[in-house]
């Protein structure tokens, strides 16, 4: 009968325990996982409730003998309490809370005690850090704990001070039970060096109230790795150019053990090249290079101005560009052999004033599919009296087809793009007074009002003399001189000009549809044809009131030209 018994009972603890494995798997619970990873109390100590959620059996300790749980061990959804002692100390102290799942990593959370005092505990008081980062890992986080409100300011070793620490706006710990410690987390975003020695940094956390006197002073010493020295030769170029590409998360597939000249996008100065530079060991030297598919917050990296002899730059092609606000920095400045530089499809609002010094030397600047909202005032032909070329197309934030709407900022908080009005703005006047220029893009952008007039004697205008007509090939223009012509002579060099898809509106200047290149521009595409179906900011459907049909009068005018352009049977 006995033996029956024990069978019995057997029977039962079995099915019960079949019952128990049963209910977990309904439970759904996979894995393991804690509902805080820290716990913060005063020196009176206290309790506090944890959630531990676990698919199988987990066992917990303390590494320290003033903190326990209860229970240690269990599974499923377990409600644990954490015990803390009172402390007598002034200072901080800590322990951790070790669990053990089975069969997967252990998880950690910790305990922060503080003393009597008022204090500011910074857990890890030394940083150090990278030269230099992607853009979206230049951080780092720091754990706090505090029983006072505090502000934050920053010491540098560099005099005068140079700034390459942003700290949050509002590191204020929510003191919310009076004061009681709490812990947080404070972010630090940090700009690579572009030195070759380390430089450090110490942040002071100091409480706002005067009268709070800390325990010890709270301060993080933060130290910055040097760049890698970049040295003025052909190995320098190298680094420069591969320092760039990881700056900018540039997508050019160089290989750093193949030889440079075999680099997709970079061309070498070549002995007997035109125009090579005079000076040691410059063939070898990068000559002109091309980024693209960038992602960047930043403008041009610091490094570029290693790239001594480079003639041609450009970068093209930053990530989501429609809703970056870069200002395109200085540090192109130094690079005395540059001629053409292009920062197109960038994510630029701004030109550094300083970008003035290139106008000695540039002569081909494209800022197109860019975000600026107007021209910058520093593109002027007394700042840029080599430039040649000027590209601004495609400056846009938006698809925008009626102008009524460009003022919403709530819609647009950083504007639309390029928008302007030419009845109470001069900049395209001053554009088309610059008669140096051989090319001048416009295309695509908001400007609106009527293109500009000029008359002979204003603003330093002038007409066209029989020495301009000499030039151009004799009495091919002859009409330009003839009396009463009267035509001023505006962008006399320009080749290309466009001004399409954008919202002007009224007639075409007399200038323009007698411009002896008017043909060389295309004018049906790039000139007359403005945004389809586009209204402008009072309403009125955007198009140029005297487009001519046809070529007559224009080859009227220039017979020659006729027989030049016009397409024969």
């Amino acid at each position: 009968m006995k033996y029956l018994v024990k069978i019995a009972l057997g029977l039962f603890v079995y099915m019960a325990a079949v019952a128990s494995c049963k209910d977990d798997d309904d439970s759904g619970i996979t894995g393991f996982s804690i509902d805080k990873e820290d716990i913060t109390m005063g020196a009176d100590g206290g309790r506090d409730m944890l959630t531990v959620s676990s698919g199988g059996e987990w066992a917990a300790s303390a590494s320290e003998p003033w903190v326990s749980i209860s229970p240690a061990n269990g599974s499923g959804v377990t409600e644990c309490t954490v015990l803390i002692d009172s402390t007598l100390i002034n200072g901080m102290r800590k322990a951790e809370i070790r669990f053990i799942p089975r069969g997967q990593a252990p998880c950690v959370m910790t305990v922060h005690q503080t003393g009597y005092g008022k204090m500011i505990y910074i857990e890890k008081p030394d940083v150090e850090i990278k030269a230099s980062d992607n853009y979206s890992k230049r951080y780092f986080d720091m754990t706090v704990t505090t029983n006072v409100a505090f502000k934050m300011n920053t010491e540098y070793d560099a005099v005068p001070e140079k700034e390459w620490l942003t700290l949050p706006k509002d590191p204020t710990v929510n003191l919310d039970r009076g004061s009681r410690p709490r812990t947080a987390k404070i972010r630090v975003e940090w700009m690579m060096n572009p030195d070759f020695d380390i430089r450090t940094a110490k942040i002071h956390f100091k409480p706002q109230n005067a009268d709070d006197n800390l325990e010890q002073p709270a301060v993080v010493t933060v130290t910055q790795k040097a760049s890698p020295k970049i040295e003025d030769n052909r190995s320098g170029d190298s680094l420069a150019l591969l320092t760039i590409r990881e700056r900018l998360e540039v997508g050019n597939n160089w290989n750093p053990g193949e030889n440079m000249r075999y680099w997709d996008n970079v061309v070498l100065w070549e002995e007997g090249d035109k125009d090579l530079p005079k000076g040691e060991n410059v063939v070898g030297r990068v000559r002109s290079v091309i980024f693209n598919m960038i992602n960047t917050e930043e403008s041009i990296p610091h490094e570029i101005h290693y790239l001594t002899y480079v003639e041609s730059l450009t970068f093209f092609g930053n990530t989501n560009t429609a809703t970056k606000s870069i200002t395109l920095e200085d540090d192109v400045c130094s690079l005395r052999y540059l001629k053409s530089l292009t920062v197109s499809a960038y994510g630029l609002v701004a030109l550094s004033d300083d970008l003035v010094q290139l106008g000695d030397r540039l002569e081909t600047l494209d800022l197109g599919s860019n975000n600026f909202n107007s021209v910058p005032s520093i593109l002027t032909k007394e700042n840029f009296p080599k430039l040649k070329s000027l590209s601004l197309i495609g400056n846009r934030r938006s698809v925008l087809s009626d102008l009524r709407e460009a003022n919403d900022l709530v819609k647009y908080p950083d504007g639309i793009g390029l928008f302007f009005n030419t009845k109470d703005d001069n900049t395209l006047r001053r554009l088309f007074l610059w008669d140096s220029l051989e090319e001048l893009r416009l295309s695509y952008n908001f400007i609106e009002g009527t293109l500009p007039d000029f008359k002979i004697g204003e603003d330093g205008v002038t007409g066209y003399s029989q020495e301009d007509v000499d030039a151009f090939g004799g009495d091919t223009i002859q009409y330009l001189i003839n009396e009463g012509a009267d035509i001023p002579k505006i962008l006399p060099k320009m080749r290309k000009l466009s001004v399409n898809l954008n919202f002007f509106t009224g007639n075409l200047p007399e200038w323009m549809l007698f411009h002896p290149h008017l043909i060389e521009w295309d004018p049906e595409v790039l000139i007359y044809n403005q945004m389809e179906k586009g209204l402008n900011s009072e309403g009125k459907m955007v198009r140029f009131d005297n487009v001519p049909s046809t070529f007559d009068a224009y080859f009227k005018a220039f017979p020659k030209l006729k027989e030049k352009y016009e397409l024969k049977e």
